[in-house]
């Protein structure tokens, strides 16, 4: 089947955005002079001159490099030097996305884009430049693919701040929730304590207290409640006071042999192997 089949074309095509109007362009002065809507979407990358983009009460300073957009129907003025022009290579354009995109990402973003982005786009409208000579149906679907690759590194490179700073909230939030989980074991070690116990009195799922104590600490809830209480029990069995089982109770095991064999897998010997070897009886 041939690439030009419309069976192959036109499904790669649907949500491609339609270009009314492509190529390089010197501003005419009349755009400096009058405010006027965008017929469509236009999106303008400067090669040489200075832009001042008006839109409503903001003022856009564009400079050779920067690449700039205007939603559909939006009021503008293009103001630029007459003396010195303005070229650009300019794209209109309709898109069934356009209204999603532009909530999304607003023309006053774009002038502060990083350099990796302006790089990246100046090598696209390059390329968008030279594929302006082919005029099969495929030359332009792959026309129409270079465009949507520019608006998506916008996209990416506009909203990367807020992507960042919500996750740098959940991170919070779940290094929050951590240190508030292991305050609660360090206050009711002593207790029986299941992970509803513990997620309940924090007001969280278990799944959630689970699946953020092991990705925040890289060992899980209970490992951390068995050292803390191991931590206790040894400073308890080195005191004259209490005998294993009843240190066993003391830091949450009804049963005194289970709480033997925890301890050793924990700390290598047994409760009486250790208080021997620390020179104490049991």
């Amino acid at each position: 089947m041939a690439l030009e089949d419309p069976g192959i074309l036109e499904p790669l095509s649907g949500a491609l955005p339609e270009i009314r109007g492509i190529g390089p362009m010197a501003f005419d002065p009349v755009w400096a002079q009058e405010t006027h809507p965008s017929a469509a979407h236009e999106i303008m990358h400067v090669v040489s001159g200075r832009l001042r983009l008006n839109i409503g009460d903001d003022r856009l300073d564009v400079r050779p490099g920067d690449t700039v957009m205007v939603p559909a129907g939006t009021m503008h003025r293009d103001e630029f030097d007459l003396a010195e022009g303005l070229e650009v290579f300019f794209c209109m354009f309709d898109w069934v996305c356009g209204a999603e995109y532009f909530s999304r990402v607003p023309p006053t973003t774009l002038p502060s884009l990083p350099a990796t982005c302006k790089a990246e786009l100046a090598r696209l409208f390059e390329q968008l430049r030279t594929d302006l000579a082919g005029a099969a149906r495929s030359d332009q679907l792959v026309l129409r693919s270079r465009l949507l690759t520019a608006l998506l590194l916008i996209l990416r490179a506009a909203t990367a701040p807020a992507e960042q700073a919500a996750e740098n909230y959940g991170k919070t939030r779940s290094l929050s929730l951590m240190a508030r989980a292991k305050q609660y074991m360090q206050a009711h070690y002593a207790e029986r304590l299941s992970l509803d116990d513990i997620a309940t009195a924090l007001h969280v799922s278990g799944y959630h207290l689970s699946h953020v104590f092991s990705r925040q600490s890289n060992f899980s809830l209970f490992s951390y409640l068995t050292a803390l209480r191991m931590e206790k029990a040894q400073a308890l069995l080195l005191s004259d006071d209490l005998n294993v089982s009843q240190v066993a109770q003391a830091v949450g095991y009804q049963d005194a042999n289970y709480f033997s064999k925890a301890f050793r897998k924990h700390c290598g010997c047994s409760p009486t192997e250790f208080v021997a070897g620390q020179g104490r009886h049991a």
